[in-house]
């Protein structure tokens, strides 16, 4: 098993391309076989199937607000940085006033407030659920932004039949969209930054990690990267 370098994806030893981005499989480098080894046997009898009782436990529950306070933190970081970066560019470039620079890096910085205030509205209205994943897609977008014209992002996407009738479709990171497949059991848990768990763990003799979205070997208790607990 080896992992795209450009967009993380896990694809097959024999492919020559990333299926995903396109990137020659010569620029790849091997997945962490010290933390984890996909070609290694894994015992499918480990655990048994059913969603994690853990999520309300002491351990989970503190790395989950320490995740959220470094992303606070980071956070507010953001918001300054752009004041910041016009008062230096108005104090040393004659092309902007200092007083029009600090007008700029406002008025940048409420731009990315009032888009974090909502990503945080949405996030706290997100709701659990329980359902089946109907599919999958990867779409490529060209942006929007004139620093990036020109350029694709990548979406993976799955789309889950949920319990209450709906038909829900949710964005995922390249770790995730592999893990997913079609016909699995899942739930969605939105206080998670990888905010799937499937049902049945075993088939995969895997699980991925809730906090950085990594795959770890089902026997272990806690990711071997980011050290966090491991939802099964």
């Amino acid at each position: 098993m080896i992992i795209c370098k450009n967009c993380k994806a896990q694809l097959d030893d024999s492919e020559q391309v990333c299926r995903f981005c396109g990137t020659p499989v010569d620029s790849f480098k091997p997945m962490e076989q010290a933390f984890f080894n996909t070609d290694a046997p894994m015992d499918q009898n480990i655990g048994k199937a059913g969603y994690s009782d853990l999520i309300d436990s002491e351990e989970v529950v503190k790395a989950i607000k320490k995740n959220k306070r470094i992303t606070g933190i980071a956070l507010v970081v953001m918001i300054f940085l752009p004041i910041i970066g016009f008062l230096i560019y108005g104090a040393v470039s004659p092309k902007m006033e200092i007083y029009m620079a600090a007008v700029a890096g406002v008025f940048v910085s409420l731009i990315f407030v009032i888009a974090t205030v909502i990503y945080a509205i949405k996030q706290k209205a997100a709701k659990p659920f329980e359902g089946t994943v109907a599919d999958k897609k990867i779409t490529r977008e060209m942006s929007r932004s004139s620093d990036h014209a020109g350029t694709t992002r990548t979406k993976y996407r799955v789309y889950v039949n949920c319990d209450d009738g709906k038909r829900r479709k949710k964005e995922v990171t390249p770790g995730a969209y592999e893990y997913l497949q079609i016909g699995e059991r899942v739930r969605y848990l939105p206080q998670f930054p990888q905010p799937f768990e499937k049902y049945d763990k075993r088939p995969d003799g895997a699980v991925l990690c809730m906090f950085c979205s990594r795959k770890n070997s089902l026997a272990e208790t806690n990711c071997a990267f980011c050290h966090k607990p491991l939802i099964k």
